[in-house]
């Protein structure tokens, strides 16, 4: 079965199987069934959690750095309000960075193949 990727709720569960599944990638399926909701919507709740403790523990290695640099020094001052702020900022960060590279893969799936094979 050749998924539609244009379809809104296509896309919805194609986001979070590739980037919330078993193994590291980018690209969508493009052919086969796509797991249920409940599964998916579990995975992925469980992966940003993990992502959250992760940029946590970046914030607090920023904060705690060598004074010398700026946003060591910035975050150090700003308490934990501050630290707050940077694992916020490294979470959306990572959901971004990966949400835009799957976004071009779904693109690349999207154009016809006579188009794939010259790029």
């Amino acid at each position: 079965m050749h998924l539609n990727l244009h379809d809104r709720r296509t896309l919805a569960k194609s986001w979070l199987a590739t980037l919330h599944g078993p193994e590291l990638t980018f690209r969508p399926r493009v052919v086969g069934p796509l797991p249920a909701w409940r599964p998916l919507l579990r995975t992925a709740l469980a992966w940003h959690v993990a992502y959250a403790l992760l940029s946590y523990a970046g914030a607090l290695a920023v904060s705690r750095s060598a004074p010398s640099n700026a946003v060591a020094q910035a975050v150090a001052s700003g308490g934990t309000a501050a630290v707050l702020m940077l694992t916020l900022a490294l979470w959306l960060g990572g959901v971004a960075l990966s949400s835009g590279l799957w976004w071009v893969e779904v693109r690349r799936a999207r154009q016809p193949l006579s188009n794939q094979a010259s790029t």
